[in-house]
């Protein structure tokens, strides 16, 4: 009933020139509930965060990746510092980002329970290189960018109080690398 309600305000504001903005339905009670802001994980999109230390090469499956910037085109991502992914990209100064495809889950899932401390994970997906080879991505992904450090923030001192203390990570996007099935004309389509 409310959908409907709704529609008909917006039919009648688009034919009458009434802006549908004015128009404000009430519900009886509201949907939302709050909740304790000590930590929550709302669902997030997944990425394979690709470095290499020495000869080892690793990735790991990371949620806590955004754009920052257009121009020049730059990513962030924080990784605690307690992994092995943190310590290849203080050594290297590069990691890549790369967005698996569906027929990849499992693999991704696999790699964000094993730690590159202890496990090689360099032969769970088919590894290609771009300009840079401390920046291992995954073939068959949708998309890779390589990127280089810029700058790096520590957010939290590593001690007792905060064990899973991070870094967040700032890459400019030095190449990028799409599915062949999705590209036309040069770029992604």
């Amino acid at each position: 009933m409310k959908k409907t309600i709704l529609i008909m305000f917006v039919l009648i504001s688009i034919f009458s020139n009434i802006n549908a903005e004015e128009v404000v339905l009430k519900t009886e009670e509201i949907q939302m509930k709050k909740v304790e802001t000590t930590f929550y994980d709302p669902p997030l999109p997944i990425a394979l965060i690709g470095t290499k230390s020495g000869e080892q090469v690793d990735f790991m499956t990371a949620a806590w990746f955004t754009r920052v910037e257009v121009n020049p085109y730059m990513f962030a991502v924080s990784i605690q510092k307690k992994h092995f992914t943190h310590k290849a990209i203080m050594e290297n100064k590069c990691f890549c980002i790369s967005i698996p495809t569906v027929d990849l889950i499992p693999q991704v899932d696999a790699v964000g329970m094993l730690s590159g401390k202890e496990y090689d994970k360099s032969e769970v997906f088919d590894v290609f290189y771009g300009d840079n080879e401390k920046s291992p991505m995954v073939d068959g992904s949708i998309v890779s960018f390589e990127c280089e450090l810029v700058n790096s923030v520590s957010l939290a001192e590593a001690d007792e109080a905060h064990s899973m203390a991070h870094t967040l990570f700032i890459g400019e996007v030095k190449n990028v690398w799409v599915n062949k099935n999705g590209v036309k004309d040069n770029a992604l389509d």
